[in-house]
């Protein structure tokens, strides 16, 4: 029997929030908070309106007239087409948390599938919080059981393949499901890992399907487990067919229990400062502090150097200039050329304005991303990058960023968490119900009810 992952479902079932630390509690509303704007953020998003659309011509509410909000649409749907296009939002914008020890966005899968369920199921805040944590923890365990930088060389996107149990966990513990039948729950909800790279080959769209589809998969296995089918205990590590062994070149199953119960992952979570790939933000970090503190502006640079981790050189280290600005987000080239240029890196910055300037295109040419190992042994435990910076003069100008902003070691300041929330959910909300939604998120286990996010 597969231990280790029986653990996880006994403290998927038993946790309590009085187990929970101060400091893990506030990061558990933080997380749900930061998630939340993200999704909210995302809310005019033509695409994902038209995947509702289309779902709503195939789907309904069932006959329980079960039924959930879908994220600043202003309508509610059947829970599976609430928790795709929830998903979907969560993960659009590129702003959604991190967790770096399993390289993989918790938050985009685990808040919309436990707020989903949680509102579908007419529960409240602090049974939310205690779905929000075990789904964090797992989801984060499983990713740290893996070697993720060999799961990331194989091309498959670790938070699809690993979400799937978070959106298990925290499913698992809104339905009261018992401990065989979460760990059911994960053996099928291992089975419908998925989620690779190749979107990036051409600048696909599609990036934001896997943590939507984890967060319907996981749902479904709780689903299912419910109704008495029953899925591989030995999912992790069965020799023929188990995921460690299918998507990783080594794997450890101590580190899913090490410190379990003691030790919580969502205190463990970077928060992005910039809307974009993670693994260009110590890059732009060092472009806006050169840019400060030098003075330099693009027409002094003659050209770039950014050395990092490999992971890092193959995720966003392209030579070739992006063409469109979904491509733009995963090009450490073009964020360093944007930060050069306007001081800043927000949404805004990835435009075709942008990406037209003739300077930014010379400099992000003039730029060249390669491996370091130093970088490399670091990662995934810290990510970072030195950048050298060649002057039109023959100068130079160097900087290294250990820990990125917004990072657990270099974190965002609570005002900054909240300046970050509410430039992204007033557009869709107005200014007094983001304020308002934001007091109910940072006081959540005293609500009887969710508060309404159509």
């Amino acid at each position: 029997m597969a231990e280790e992952l029986r653990a996880l479902a006994r403290f998927t079932c038993r946790f309590r929030l009085e187990d929970l630390p101060q400091a893990a509690l506030d990061a558990a509303r933080r997380c749900v908070l930061d998630s939340l704007g993200a999704a909210l953020g995302a809310a005019e998003s033509a695409e994902i309106r038209a995947v509702f659309r289309t779902y709503q011509d195939w789907a309904g509410p069932g006959r329980s007239g079960r039924s959930a909000a879908v994220w600043g649409q202003g309508r509610r749907a059947d829970l599976f087409s609430s928790l795709l296009c929830n998903g979907l939002l969560s993960h659009e914008l590129e702003l959604d948390d991190v967790h770096t020890g399993s390289k993989s966005h918790v938050g985009a899968v685990v808040v919309p599938a436990a707020w989903t369920v949680a509102d579908a199921l007419e529960l409240g805040g602090r049974e939310l919080l205690e779905a929000v944590t075990v789904g964090y923890e797992v989801m984060g365990r499983v990713g740290l059981g893996m070697d993720v930088a060999s799961n990331r060389k194989r091309g498959w996107h670790t938070t699809g393949v690993i979400g799937t149990f978070g959106a298990a966990a925290a499913a698992a513990r809104l339905l009261g499901l018992s401990e065989e039948q979460t760990l059911n729950a994960f053996g099928m909800a291992g089975t419908q890992s998925s989620g690779l790279w190749a979107f990036l080959a051409e600048g696909a769209t599609c990036k934001k399907l896997h943590p939507a589809r984890a967060a319907v998969n996981g749902v479904s296995a709780c689903l299912l487990a419910k109704s008495g089918m029953t899925g591989p205990a030995h999912i992790l590590d069965a020799p023929d067919g188990g995921l460690y062994p299918a998507v990783s070149d080594r794997f450890d199953l101590s580190r899913l229990t090490s410190g379990l119960g003691r030790d919580y992952e969502i205190t463990r979570i970077d928060k992005k400062p910039y809307p974009c790939c993670r693994t260009t933000h110590h890059a732009i970090d060092a472009a806006l502090r050169l840019r400060e503190e030098r003075g330099l502006r693009l027409e002094d640079i003659r050209s770039v150097l950014v050395e990092t981790y490999d992971v890092g050189v193959l995720q966003c280290g392209f030579a070739k200039y992006p063409e469109s600005p979904v491509e733009a987000k995963f090009s450490i080239p073009f964020a360093c050329a944007a930060a050069f240029a306007r001081g800043r890196v927000t949404r805004g910055e990835f435009s075709r304005e942008l990406l037209d300037d003739p300077q930014v295109r010379r400099v992000a040419e003039s730029t060249s991303v390669r491996a370091d190992g130093l970088f490399t042994r670091r990662y995934p435990r810290r990510w970072g990058s030195r950048m050298t910076v060649t002057l039109s003069n023959g100068e130079t100008a160097v900087c290294q960023v250990d820990d990125m902003s917004g990072s657990v070691a270099s974190p965002l300041s609570p005002q900054r968490e909240r300046d970050k929330f509410l430039d992204l959910a007033v557009p869709p909300l107005g200014r007094e119900r983001a304020e308002a939604l934001m007091d109910a998120v940072l006081r959540l286990e005293t609500l009887d009810r969710l508060p309404d996010l159509c």
